[in-house]
């Protein structure tokens, strides 16, 4: 009887044990737990790094210890390895890229070795290509894309054979296909967009034949839903968005049956949710245009309630991977801006708590889930 009595108590104690640990544990690293998500913030005018976790349950932002984090002068664009564990800042002013490696359960940045990496002249943006292998950048002030090879263990770049790969004039975002076998660039100054097949094996960049492919008055952000079916642009003097279909063999463009679709005025990103049924762009008139996209056609339609208001000068808008939440920073308010997006429709509706306080001058953000 005392045998099963202490029996009993250990289990008791035992069960208690795992319950507190269940509910102490942090997400991320290796305990098992899911993922934490977190955004980062590019403050171009203060040269940091502001650092938030979001809470899935209600959108808030809390700010990471140690956050801001600092870059070299004006950083702007950012882009990630897939599994969030590194980020990298393109700093335009220095040209080059603050490169760090992101804590899973804190989100705190720290410096990777050799960082800053030298990139060509005014770099704007960047981008990772889905296996985690290849970081190219924009550089707008030498119209080219530089092209790194990623350590997967430490972060750490190194150039590419033929880099820097020229493009047409003045480049100002990029985007990788799905598979990872095509990059597209926008060239804002010659309203283009040049088209390049990625080696899977060295990550050189070759052109796709046609290359480059018109688009409307100063194309800015680029963005491919998915599937990989479809490529939409924002064009920010035309105020509209081209969209075109992708050969998923030769990586060619070819505009879609209604195109341009229009847009507020000044848009300057995009962003398509991870479901691919929704599309939004984040405009200089201070408001989110949201799209239902036609998943057959590709063709975009206005959802009701759009736009939906913003604070001053939107530059960047991005959704974290669940797909529960868009971030949209604010360049002359010092905010960001946080909406939950219905799951049934794609209306956005801003949190009760938001905006929340960013360094000066953000730019543009990222919602990272950490592996």
């Amino acid at each position: 009887m005392k045998k099963l009595i202490v029996t009993v108590v250990i289990l008791v104690i035992a069960l208690g044990m795992g319950v507190y640990i269940a509910a102490c544990g942090g997400g991320g690293g290796d305990g098992g737990s899911a993922p934490n998500t977190f955004v980062y913030v590019s403050n171009n005018s203060s040269s940091s790094i502001s650092a938030y976790h979001i809470s899935l349950e209600s959108g808030v932002l809390t700010e990471v210890p140690g956050s801001p984090y600092a870059t070299s002068e004006n950083p702007d664009g950012q882009a990630s390895t897939p599994d969030g564990r590194f980020l990298y800042v393109a700093n335009s002013e220095d040209n080059n890229l603050s490169s760090f490696s992101v804590d899973g359960d804190t989100g705190q940045l720290s410096e990777i070795p050799g960082s800053p990496f030298p990139t060509g002249s005014f770099p704007v943006s960047a981008t990772v290509d889905p296996g985690g292998s290849y970081l190219y950048v924009a550089t707008f002030g030498t119209s080219a894309i530089s092209g790194y090879a990623v350590s997967t263990t430490t972060g750490i770049l190194t150039a590419l054979p033929g880099s820097p790969f020229a493009v047409s004039l003045n480049p100002y975002d990029l985007a990788i296909h799905p598979d990872g076998r095509f990059l597209y660039v926008a060239n804002r100054d010659d309203d283009s967009i040049s088209a390049y097949a990625i080696s899977v094996s060295t990550g050189v960049l070759t052109s796709v034949p046609g290359t480059p492919f018109a688009s409307s008055e100063y194309p800015l952000g680029i963005v491919i839903e998915p599937t990989g079916r479809y490529m939409y642009i924002v064009n920010y003097t035309s105020g509209n968005l081209t969209a075109y279909s992708v050969n998923s063999s030769s990586g060619a463009l070819s505009i879609l049956p209604g195109s341009p679709f229009p847009t507020s005025q000044t848009p300057r990103d995009v962003v398509v949710h991870p479901s691919g049924d929704w599309l939004y762009v984040g405009t200089y008139s201070n408001e989110v245009n949201a799209f239902d996209i036609d998943g057959l056609t590709g063709t975009l339609t206005a959802l009701p309630g759009s736009p939906y208001a913003s604070s001053n000068i939107t530059s960047s808008v991005a959704i974290d991977p669940a797909g529960r939440y868009l971030g949209a920073t604010a360049f002359s308010d010092d905010v960001v801006n946080v909406y939950e997006i219905d799951q049934g429709t794609g209306s956005l509706s801003q949190v009760p708590t938001s905006p929340f306080a960013t360094g000066e001058g953000p730019w543009f953000l990222s919602l990272l889930e950490v592996q």
